[in-house]
């Protein structure tokens, strides 16, 4: 369309955390990395086309030297990225679409370290992954980012624009950002630049130019070229590509810059140009990997969970004084004794969980050679190091949540004494505690473990917001006779084991039959996808070729059939049905189905036990609701989307990565439907290998993708073993995204359940069961609590389902509690789609005086009086 007056040369590393080495190595190699980048800078720091500048990709390697490094050193890089000699950029590393909501907002909060170290950082850049969730506009915005640099992998999917291309991406919020959609990074080796192997890397970029120069739809006179590759050491050889070319097209320059600098050339050009703007999710093609390793994916969703529930537990036991005053300087739990942390320790470990979840969600699943050679000691030794961030998130994550509830239990301020006026009767010595980590009563089936082995279902009633409920323990399950029929007071079910799973599912309020009875598989059946024997089909021989320029293959697919008649069992308010079952590549499928008396719910258990399958293969667990003409709403990070509808173009429509939730809507009534383990599901049909342009989604069928290994790099070739998948839906007659969110957040927090056996405790549990914090209005406001590192202080942070909203807060807690700044008769405005953070301090007697610049909140239990609260930073 024009002409291209200028090259610039993007000089980065792509931070993969593994791949080329173990993550062991890499994440501290790239540490080292900057204070290289820092000696080169000096080394070339004439000025001219061919001075050193640099651009870090991601945030997390500075983080980590602006916490390590010396003084003089920090300064030496502030003042490198004030000379525009260095950008830092502000994605804290390439992630997949693994990360929610609050593992989004952690990797923007963590860049307040570079503000407070006057590091300006002014850009987003990601690499390789060729999607990110729709939610990623607002919260960049929110950090003060507003451009983001994709650039993306093509293999194994399609970009949604030719590559490059400048586009304006709305979020759910109306807040836009401008995309850089980059070429692939691995250009600047390939090219012959990283090297600086000149006559190629002239050849290359002469050939790159005169394209841009050709199309009608690139009006910018600059041509944007990387100069990095895969965990690359940096050095200054890609000066010599810059001063090569100079001197043989001194009337097209080249020169160095950082991304900042690119972007500043290119935004002001897409602001006056016509360049699309385009609404919703980037659906990406490469989350298929999600399903490479089931097992571990399972154990990182549910360490997050564990995580969250630490977070508010904790933050209610500081707002109710567990820190002021004397506790008990060991709990017992399980089998041993364990220490309290101190507020500082609390916080230095809730950071440590974030840490290790931020690396599994983390791009790089495996090495270099996980298909060419799976047997290697490279590949075991880098999956094992990719495994174990989601496993030490868990081990830390799990044991805060632990200390968490009995802190809440024994926060020592006297108000949980069961001679207490109002206390009541004491439970008996062994009582069940159930905390609810959410700003809303819950009622609920959860599974508790009883004497350390037994699990048992108990339907928790009316447990407050924030706060905890005790209960009776719940009797063991009542064997019930082998029968394909079970009925409660909700739903009446049929199982056939020939098909695999639930034939017939009435919701008796309603009347409506919830599975499709034209479906080949009943709900709940494991399905394996294989490709036919004989197929042709290139990635048979090329695994690079399941690609979209080779659709398919026509996959056969075959359900785990019934081995025997099914079994059934029941307790109090519940009854479950469960059936075994062996099909192609499972040794034995193990499915409950679980229904009852006074909720709507449905919960479905998966356990899978298989061996190792080197071929082509994927496992479903199948959901054919009946719907008509139906539509589908997903969860990803901070949004809902319409699936086909809320997307940008050429994004993964075969298959999507979700939080927890989902809705099947239809004219006759909808679902809602969420996974606690496995996050891929395809819509409508069997989608694999389509590559589809649009969503062809005829019936309410929910595919939950369990496992797959349709890959050639990167991810496991194979997986064997034991993994347990879990599943809640019920009957809705019109889900709206707003529903969809808070589904998806009691899935993420579930109540959770623990056997006290000291009688004293229980006794507190007892007293303790009012509401804690009190968050109106709690259908359209969700609300997170993180402690403080003084013991005394929490973030409540804020979030908008959908619609502006005036928050109010009210502690029922004992004790006083202020918040700084109050004002504005006790208002909290939460714009549509947005987040507010407020700060809630405990008053101790000694400072019963004025508090300047908050209000207190009068807490005897009970009391609903609201203090003025405003928004916080």
């Amino acid at each position: 369309m024009g002409e291209i007056r200028e090259v610039l040369l993007v000089g980065h590393t792509h931070h993969d955390v593994g791949y080329t080495h173990s993550p062991r190595l890499v994440d501290a190699a790239h540490r080292r990395v900057v204070g290289e980048v820092l000696d080169l800078c000096d080394a070339h720091a004439a000025p001219g086309p061919d001075q050193m500048r640099w651009t870090f990709e991601a945030a997390r390697p500075v983080l980590e030297f602006v916490r390590t490094a010396a003084p003089r050193d920090v300064e030496r890089l502030r003042a490198l990225v004030a000379a525009g000699r260095v950008a830092v950029t502000g994605g804290y590393l390439n992630m997949t679409q693994l990360l929610g909501e609050h593992e989004l907002d952690e990797t923007y909060d963590r860049l307040g370290a570079l503000t407070d170290a006057g590091i300006g950082v002014r850009t987003e850049q990601h690499g390789d992954v060729n999607g990110i969730a729709w939610g990623a506009v607002p919260a960049m915005r929110r950090a003060g980012l507003d451009r983001l640099v994709m650039a993306l992998n093509p293999d194994h999917g399609r970009p949604p624009f030719t590559q490059p291309t400048g586009f304006w991406w709305e979020g759910p919020d109306g807040s836009r950002v401008f995309v850089w959609l980059s070429t692939h990074y691995g250009y600047g080796e390939e090219w012959g630049i990283v090297d600086g192997d000149v006559a190629l890397a002239e050849a290359n970029v002469g050939a790159f130019v005169a394209a841009l120069e050709a199309r009608e739809d690139y009006p910018y006179d600059v041509a944007v070229v990387h100069a990095g590759n895969d965990n690359r050491w940096p050095t200054a050889r890609f000066l010599d590509v810059v001063r090569h070319w100079n001197a043989r097209h001194p009337e097209r320059p080249m020169r160095t810059a950082t991304i900042d600098e690119a972007l500043d050339r290119l935004v002001p050009v897409a602001e006056r140009a016509d360049v699309p703007v385009v609404r919703g999710e980037w659906s990406d093609w490469w989350s298929h990997g999600h399903g490479s390793t089931a097992r571990e994916v399972a154990l990182y969703r549910t360490a997050r969970s564990h995580a969250l529930t630490a977070q508010a537990s904790l933050a209610l036991a500081a707002l109710r004084g567990s820190w002021d005053a004397p506790t008990s300087a060991v709990i017992g739990y399980r089998r041993a004794p364990v220490r309290l942390r101190t507020p500082e320790e609390v916080t230095a470990d809730l950071e440590a969980v974030d840490t290790e979840l931020l690396l599994f969600s983390e791009h790089t699943w495996g090495s270099w050679e996980s298909y060419s050679r799976r047997d290697s000691d490279f590949t075991y030794s880098s999956f094992n190091a990719k495994a174990a961030f989601a496993a030490g998130a868990f081990d830390l994550g799990r044991d805060l949540a632990v200390e968490g509830l009995f802190r809440l239990l024994d926060a020592g301020d006297g108000s949980a004494d069961p001679a207490a006026p109002g206390a009541g009767a004491a439970p008996a010595a062994t009582t069940v505690v159930v905390l609810n980590p959410t700003s809303h009563p819950r009622t609920e089936p959860v599974l508790v473990e009883v004497g350390g082995a037994d699990e048992r279902v108990l339907l928790a009633r009316d447990v407050p917001a924030f706060g905890v409920a005790a209960c009776e323990v719940p009797p063991a399950a009542v064997p019930g006779p082998a029968t394909r029929v079970l009925a409660t007071r909700t739903h009446r079910l049929v199982v056939d084991p020939a098909r695999g799973g639930v034939v017939s599912l009435v919701h008796l309020a309603s009347g409506r039959e919830l599975v499709d009875p034209e479906a080949a598989h009943g709900l709940g059946a494991v399905v394996v996808e294989q490709v036919p024997a004989g197929s042709d089909h290139p990635m048979v021989t090329v695994p690079k070729a399941f690609h979209p320029d080779h659709p398919g293959p026509d996959f056969v697919r075959a359900p785990a059939r019934g081995v025997g008649e099914p079994t059934t069992a029941s307790g109090p308010g519940w009854a479950e049905i469960t059936w075994h079952a062996q099909g192609p590549t499972l040794d034995d499928v193990t499915t409950t189905v679980r229904l009852y008396d006074d909720v709507d719910l449905v919960d479905v258990t998966v356990r899978l036990a298989k061996p190792e399958v080197r071929e082509p293969e994927s496992v479903f667990v199948t959901f054919p609701f009946a719907v008509t003409d139906p539509g589908f709403l997903l969860e990803t990070a901070g949004a809902v989307y319409r699936a086909g509808a809320e997307q940008l173009a050429d994004t993964s429509m075969d298959w999507y990565s979700l939080q927890h939730a989902a809705a099947v809507t239809g004219t006759d009534g909808g679902i809602l439907w969420g996974t606690l383990d496995a996050p891929l599901v395809q819509l409508g049909a069997f989608q694999t290998g389509r590559w589809a342009r649009r969503l062809d989604a005829p019936t309410g069928h929910v595919h939950s993708w369990v496992m797959n290994n349709l890959h050639f790099t990167n991810f496991r070739a194979a997986q064997g073993g034991v993994v347990t998948l879990r599943y809640r839906f019920r009957a809705a007659a019109a889900p709206t995204p707003a529903d969809v969110r808070r589904f998806g957040r009691d899935l993420l927090l579930p109540l959770t359940a623990r056997e006290v056996p000291d009688a004293q405790v229980a006794a507190r549990a007892a007293a303790l069961g009012a509401e804690h914090l009190h968050v109106e209005p709690s259908d359209a406001v969700l609300a997170d609590l993180r402690p403080g590192p003084d013991g005394r202080s929490v973030r409540v942070r804020l979030r908008a389902v959908g619609d502006a909203v005036d928050a109010t807060l009210t502690w029922r807690g004992p004790g006083r509690v202020v918040v700084d700044g109050a004002a504005d008769g006790g208002r909290v405005p939460v714009p549509a789609h947005g987040v507010v953070d407020v700060e809630l301090r405990r008053v101790q007697p000694s400072e019963e005086g004025p508090a300047p610049g908050g209000e207190r909140l009068p807490a005897e239990p009970g009391d609903l009086a609201r203090a003025d609260l405003a928004p916080g930073s």
